[in-house]
């Protein structure tokens, strides 16, 4: 370096000191004899060296040699780590006299430093120092987030079912392969458009109701429908839709599960040889509803049970899937072949149905949130009746179910006398403590991660509900009651042990209920913090249907929880 620039350099030194305290990062000037000219303060704030060492005069190789003295030098970076002193600081030098060079790495502390160095043709050397940690920590866990979208694309995508999403305004933004090959449509001949450009009105207007309701309430449905794939073949599905995401944001999952082998295993033992489904919106022509068709899955019993249970005939009136979800089961663990419709207008047409082909429904058992109607319906048919709330549903179905058919008018119609069929039974039953609605609750506001979470559940035969934020956990878990709570850690509106404080503070019944942390692999302190607060236990992600499964099973038994603190 010149000494005239020499010169001018020291003349504005305190010039420059003023203009590097402006600066986010810190700043070195050399001379052509590699002798420091100007040295900025804020070195100080990224290493620990004697302040001599920033003097002008100082020569670069000290400057260095004081770097890696106070260990402060390299632990890692893009570049290559030396061992000795003499090696690392002549890396260094060299770098210093390349035209450019660039370079991120690690320091101590976890702390990320960019080096940004120029030589120009005279001999001066200018390197910029920042602390670029908040960035490359933002930039891994992008790197991470995106290695685990990926993952659970892969997952949705090699699903043996079909899964779809639609937007607010009810435009196809995704679906997986099943999906694509039961349409028989590429992936891009879906995205963007409605379900108007792949049914007649009439029937698109029903599905564009349903999918509303849906987006509008976050009540879920549970429809029964018949498909035929692109080969002329006719399959029965079970299609599922859900609300996902945050207000505002909100999306609409669709599962559709191919049940037509179980419905052709069964479908000559049922009650009825189709069972009339009405859609959520039905249509009407000629003042008559028009009712899709749907093969009956008939109970199979898991036991040997006494005869007059097996075969007989139950109709479910109910809105919620929920209801219909715990109801089913009863029905299938005493060997009942029922079905379920959502309406006194869905009750009277399968009534009809039944009827004009002959069949006889033993008993109907309805949710006590649906209209008198449905009562005075099965009563003008002479049908028994079982009036029982959403939380009866769960702890005594099975007991009423019984004792209904042990009765007098429980027997079948056949064997009866001519003069009970003048008598109808009506129990409403007494409302009891409440129980369980749902077995597992998940409070997850990754959209992705509540795809993956609804699957699994469903996958294992588990009841859930899936919520966004802390808030609305805490809202419904004292109306739910669930047996489960699964907890991300890091909520919109708070972190998950803020969560289970606020929980076990303000219901006294979730003092034994088991919170889990879901978690981000690798986040120790966050699973110590979680465990901390009162969590029971902890799930990392990416979840896997394997680790759910160990998980609930260990939590939704007592003897099993016992066991595993043991």
């Amino acid at each position: 370096m010149s000494d005239i620039l020499h010169d001018a350099v020291q003349a504005q030194a305190g010039l420059l000191d003023a203009f590097c305290e402006a600066l986010p990062a810190a700043v070195l000037v050399y001379d052509g004899n590699d002798h420091i000219v100007f040295a900025s303060k804020q070195i100080l704030n990224f290493f620990s060296l004697p302040t001599d060492v920033l003097l002008p005069g100082t020569r670069l190789r000290d400057f260095l040699g004081a770097m890696y003295d106070n260990r402060s030098r390299s632990s890692g970076g893009e570049g290559r780590i030396s061992a000795g002193r003499e090696e690392w600081v002549a890396e260094r030098l060299a770098s210093h006299w390349r035209e450019r060079f660039d370079l991120t790495e690690s320091y101590s502390y976890g702390r990320w430093m960019r080096f940004v160095k120029r030589r120009f043709p005279s001999g001066t050397g200018i390197c910029l120092m920042t602390d670029v940690t908040e960035t490359h920590k933002r930039e891994e866990q992008w790197r991470n987030d995106m290695a685990r979208v990926q993952l659970t694309e892969e997952i949705l995508e090699n699903l043996p079912f079909p899964v779809f999403v639609k937007d607010p305004a009810l435009t196809y933004i995704a679906a997986n392969r099943a999906f694509c090959q039961l349409r028989g449509v590429p992936l891009e001949n879906i995205l963007g458009r409605t379900v108007f450009d792949f049914a007649p009105a009439s029937v698109a207007e029903i599905f564009d109701a349903a999918d509303r309701s849906v987006l509008e309430t976050g009540n879920p449905i549970s429809v029964p429908e018949r498909l035929v794939r692109p080969d002329g073949r006719e399959v029965a599905v079970i299609t599922r839709k859900v609300r996902i995401g945050k207000p505002g944001r909100y999306l609409l999952l669709t599962t559709m599960e191919d049940v037509t082998e179980l419905t052709e295993a069964h479908e000559g033992d049922g009650w009825l040889k189709t069972q009339l489904r009405m859609p959520l919106f039905p249509h009407v022509e000629n003042g008559d509803p028009v009712i899709p068709t749907m093969p009956v899955v008939s109970a199979v019993p898991e036991t040997v049970l006494p005869d007059r249970f097996v075969g007989r005939r139950v109709l479910l009136v109910t809105s919620d899937v929920t209801v219909e979800a715990q109801a089913s089961r009863v029905f299938a663990r005493l060997g009942i072949d029922f079905c379920c419709v959502n309406s006194s207008v869905e009750q009277e047409a399968l009534i009809r149905a039944a009827t004009e082909v002959g069949v006889d429904i033993d008993v109907i058992v309805i949710d006590a949130l649906m209209e008198s109607r449905s009562i005075e319906l099965a009563e003008h048919h002479g049908i028994n009746v079982l009036v029982m709330d959403g939380y009866q549903m769960n702890g005594e179905l099975a007991y009423q179910l019984v004792r209904h058919f042990n009765s007098p008018w429980g027997r079948p119609r056949s064997e009866r006398n001519p003069i009970d069929d003048w008598e109808i039974e009506t129990i409403i039953a007494e409302p009891q403590v409440a129980l369980s609605l749902v077995d597992v609750l998940v409070v997850e506001d990754n959209p992705v991660n509540q795809i993956v979470f609804s699957h699994i559940l469903d996958g294992l035969g588990h009841s859930a509900r899936i919520v966004s934020t802390g808030t609305e956990a805490l809202e419904l878990a004292g109306d739910l009651m669930p047996r489960v709570i699964l907890c991300d850690h890091a909520l919109p509106d708070m972190t998950g042990p803020d969560f289970v404080t606020r929980l076990r503070g303000r219901m006294d019944a979730a003092h034994d209920l088991p919170v889990i942390g879901v978690l981000v692999a690798g986040q120790e302190p966050d699973g110590e913090a979680c465990l901390a607060a009162g969590m029971n236990g902890t799930l990392m992600k990416p979840i896997s249907p394997e680790a759910v499964e160990g998980l609930l099973r260990t939590y939704l038994h007592p003897e099993n929880r016992l066991a595993h603190a043991g």
